[in-house]
């Protein structure tokens, strides 16, 4: 007779379940699944790109995955590469000197990220119809590779940002402001590159996996409407509160759009793939699986009551045949109302934790595949029905810390972080609810 998991070894199930969910989302691993080189030129996906003997091999990567998918590249094509700029988080020590790397910026730019944004538009500059650009592309990209339009500085770039982040408008309409004042989003990268073809490979950290809206699309091809940035800044009151520089870019009529080859654009990695892995593991282990979505959007305190709810529904309502594994993957976000510290998954479990109060036998993990959840250094958190109670009988009110974005305190008291450290790879934030 098999053993049925038990309720006592929800942690030790949970790291299982974690740590194949983070070896699928292994942008490292991603990349060598996807780029190899053969006697025919470089094969990617099912594509091939012939190489002539005078051919060079030019390489961008920005964002979170960086560093990662930079390595696989080079461990794959060795010397083939002539040289390359990578706009990453942190350093890299071990690359050739043909390799600038620069330590960029992320949520807003910063002078790394403009940096790298030259650096690139230098190394493409005299690229010939034979050459090609290898394109590394993740979450974070599009903060860290900038390159703004002419006359407008580092300061304003950032201003703006953080007056948009502030404004409540809908990040797409957010995206469209900032493309139309960048020479590297909306395949801007591409048209740099031109005429050299163009092969990018591109983790996603976005929910449907929109090409276009990861790292803002530095190499897919769309047009970017000044006037429509314009229209969106007036219409929600932030026009005069934006500066002359960005004014008076906007201001200007859009310009004909430079030639370009179409870029060959390959998705290597998303959350889809990290929920699968989740959900074999927790198979291996005992439980029914169920994949409630990959596609989690919404205000995360709300997100974690309804999943901390479902839970306590299945739980009293229903006999589960045997312990039962529920799955969500995609990104919540989360309104500011109060001056305390947390994260989108942090806000997540802790609501869960309310809304799971006094149900025995449950636990919700929910963190961010990049290791990092908002300005901490923790990635997320583990609860069970008993959080809620141990975090009252240390002097916290759960809802009131909620209430003031105030979740790390009450987890960390409660023994409820998840702390990973930074991943190297960002595919969104995995949700497992576990019932015994």
């Amino acid at each position: 007779m098999i053993e049925l998991p038990r309720f006592d070894d929800h942690k030790k199930h949970l790291q299982l379940i974690s740590l194949q969910a983070l070896e699928a989302a292994d942008a490292h691993r991603a990349v060598r699944e996807h780029l190899r080189l053969s006697s025919e030129g470089i094969e990617a996906g099912t594509h091939t790109i012939g190489l002539k003997p005078g051919s060079r091999i030019y390489l961008v990567a920005c964002g979170k995955a960086a560093p990662a998918m930079t390595r696989a590249a080079v461990e794959i094509l060795h010397y083939q590469i002539e040289a390359g700029v990578i706009a990453a988080p942190r350093h890299i020590d071990d690359l050739s000197p043909s390799f600038q790397i620069f330590h960029a910026g992320h949520p807003l730019p910063d002078a790394g990220s403009l940096a790298a944004g030259h650096a690139a538009e230098l190394l493409l500059e005299n690229t010939t119809a034979d050459d090609l650009l290898l394109a590394l592309v993740s979450g974070g990209g599009s903060a860290m590779l900038e390159l703004p339009l002419p006359g407008i500085e580092l300061e304003d770039l950032r201003r703006l940002n953080t007056l948009l982040i502030q404004s409540g408008l809908p990040i797409h309409k957010i995206n469209i402001i900032r493309r139309a004042l960048s020479r590297i989003k909306n395949g801007g990268l591409a048209r740099l590159a031109a005429p050299a073809r163009v092969l990018s490979l591109i983790l996603s950290d976005v929910v449907g996996d929109r090409l276009s809206a990861i790292a803002s699309g530095p190499t897919v091809l769309k047009r970017a409407s000044r006037a429509e940035a314009r229209q969106i800044l007036q219409e929600s009151g932030l026009w005069t509160e934006t500066c002359a520089s960005i004014r008076f870019a906007l201001d200007r009529p859009d310009p004909p759009l430079e030639s370009a080859r179409r870029p060959r654009n390959i998705l290597i990695g998303n959350n889809s793939r990290v929920v699968h892995a989740a959900g074999q593991k927790a198979h291996a282990l005992g439980f029914s699986v169920k994949s409630v979505t990959t596609k989690m959007q919404g205000e995360a305190r709300e997100v974690g009551a309804h999943f901390g709810l479902r839970i306590k529904n299945l739980r009293k309502h229903r006999t589960l045949e045997k312990p039962t594994c529920l799955l969500m993957g995609g990104e919540t976000t989360v309104t500011i109302r109060g001056p305390g510290l947390g994260g989108r998954n942090q806000e997540l479990a802790l609501a869960a934790a309310i809304a799971l109060s006094d149900t025995q036998h449950v636990a919700v993990m929910s963190f961010a595949t990049d290791g990092i959840d908002g300005p901490t250094d923790a990635a997320g958190a583990i609860i069970t029905g008993d959080t809620a109670a141990r975090a009252r009988s240390l002097g916290f009110v759960p809802q009131e810390a909620l209430q003031e974005n105030d979740s790390y305190p009450l987890l960390e008291a409660a023994d409820a972080l998840l702390r990973i450290g930074p991943t190297g790879t960002n595919l969104n934030d995995l949700v497992v609810g576990l019932i015994y």
